[in-house]
């Protein structure tokens, strides 16, 4: 099943994936942490979209400065997985990017 993520800042979507059980926290030799999918899950994290604009300079369709991502899994969620998703609506009738 796919989704079409959308949060204020890259953060709150982690906390969110995490809360979801579809992320965890690991932490790298460094000591860096990274938030990654776990087994099953696969993040296609898109950032702010920028807005389209012709050769004149005229917005042909706004950004969205928000942070979005795709979200694939290999399994059925629970509804409180899906409850804790930033879903929204209406959905893009042409996304930016998909999964293939």
């Amino acid at each position: 099943m796919d989704y079409l993520l959308r949060s204020t800042t890259k953060s709150d979507l982690d906390d969110a994936l995490i809360a979801a059980g579809l992320a965890e926290e690991r932490t790298d030799e460094d000591g860096e942490v990274m938030v990654l999918p776990v087994a099953g899950v696969t993040l296609d994290r898109i950032g702010a979209i920028p807005p389209v604009i012709d050769e004149e300079n005229v917005v042909i369709r706004a950004g969205d400065p928000r942070f979005h991502a795709n979200l694939r899994v290999s399994f059925e969620l629970t509804k409180e997985q899906e409850d804790e998703l930033p879903t929204f609506t209406p959905l893009p009738g042409v996304p930016y990017r998909v999964f293939i």
